[in-house]
């Protein structure tokens, strides 16, 4: 993982209001920062996710090289969301709410090519398929909903 139990700690929820939500089980601030991490891991298809979160065999690269704060940010503000949905003794959840549907505004920005996390690299391209995967191209697409006209 990316972000630890400390960071979280430091950064947003108080290690007191943790433990009286966790009921002192760092195991579920664990899974919710994994949970976090996966979400965020959905949007960024388009990054080397082997290099950013790592897999069962290998760390990620990012923490112990690289930092990415913004990436570190986001997975954070959900991470938080998520332990206060169980339980939220003194917490104000309105505020925990708009940070986690800002995050996830965001997170979409990075996926639709609008934001960019520079300290990231893109998904390299396997010369073995006949698909370009690495995305360097840098062609993306869409359409507008189809109208509807009434008369």
């Amino acid at each position: 993982m990316i972000v630890t139990i400390e960071q979280l700690q430091q950064s947003a929820l108080y290690s007191e209001i943790c433990d009286l939500i966790t009921r002192d089980d760092d195991d579920v601030v664990k899974m919710q920062i994994f949970a976090a991490q996966s979400l965020a891991a959905s949007y960024l298809f388009k990054y080397n996710l082997k290099e950013v979160f790592g897999d069962d065999s290998s760390e990620p690269m990012v923490a112990p090289t690289v930092k990415c704060p913004a990436l570190e940010q986001i997975i954070i503000v959900i991470a938080c969301y998520y332990l206060i949905r169980q339980a939220s003794p003194n917490v104000d959840t309105e505020l925990y709410r708009e940070d986690y549907k800002q995050a996830i505004r965001l997170l979409e920005d990075i996926r639709d090519g609008h934001n960019n996390l520079t300290e990231l690299h893109y998904v390299e391209d396997d010369p073995e398929t006949p698909e370009d995967e690495s995305n360097a191209i840098g062609v993306t697409w869409s359409s507008n909903p189809k109208r509807k006209n009434f008369f």
